[in-house]
């Protein structure tokens, strides 16, 4: 096995069109970049323009009226932004902010619309790609929903392991540092919870933390905590 932790994901949505597609989105669109901390999208506005990410990290959160961000969900390479108002015109529901520097492809919600239209694998891409992206979001919740704030924190454990996770002797590192406010966010939680909850997995040694290192000892536990293994998804990460 190999020192980087594997993980397999279901096909983005660049994946999913051909050669001659692809060149087509590059001929409609116009490339642009985008520095780290600019806002793409604003929650209540309508976004005038769909983003496809060539490179760099969009996230996506929502803010409550208390003022509580929440992390929803990390766009990456080859996927796309603003995608929901495609054929409804609805408002965003979420902000969508730039957290590593970007380039972008930049689309005018009309001209990608009547291009789906025009182009039925386009169309038929963004469906497939739609519908993996809404199996992921309910797969969220439901963790959330169904299995607590613990098993939110589980959750994301095990979906940042994935995606940042390296093997060692004691277990899987997650290599990136990761705030208990960051855990926070992603669940939904107070930074108080995140303390208390970590503090239980130090003390029954199923991680431990270091400079805001995480590893993970004991991925089983979580996982079957999750029953992961009835999860009919190969995608995990944040």
């Amino acid at each position: 096995m190999s020192q980087e932790a594997k993980v397999q994901t279901l096909p983005t949505f660049y994946e999913l069109v051909s050669k001659e597609t692809k060149q087509l989105l590059y001929e409609t669109g116009s490339e642009i970049s985008v520095a780290k901390g600019s806002l793409l999208l604003r929650e209540g506005e309508l976004p005038d323009y769909i983003y496809f990410i060539n490179k760099g990290q969009v996230r996506l959160t929502k803010t409550s009226s208390e003022g509580k961000v929440f992390f929803l969900q990390n766009k990456k390479q080859n996927d796309l932004i603003g995608e929901l108002s495609l054929f409804n015109h609805l408002n965003c529901q979420f902000n969508a902010e730039v957290t590593q520097d970007a380039e972008l492809l930049r689309f005018k919600r009309d001209e990608l619309e009547k291009l789906m239209i025009n182009k039925q694998e386009l169309s038929v891409a963004y469906m497939q790609w739609l519908s993996s992206q809404n199996h992921i979001m309910m797969a969220q919740f439901r963790d959330l929903v169904f299995c607590g704030k613990q098993g939110a924190v589980f959750s994301i454990l095990i979906k940042l392991s994935n995606e940042y996770g390296i093997e060692v002797k004691q277990g899987i590192l997650i290599n990136r540092k990761i705030t208990n406010q960051e855990l926070a966010n992603y669940v939904g939680a107070t930074r108080e919870s995140i303390n208390r909850i970590l503090k239980r997995l130090i003390k029954q040694n199923i991680l431990s933390v270091n400079t805001k290192y995480i590893t993970i000892h004991n991925i089983d536990f979580l996982k079957n905590h999750l029953r992961c293994h009835n999860c009919p998804f190969e995608e995990c990460t944040v």
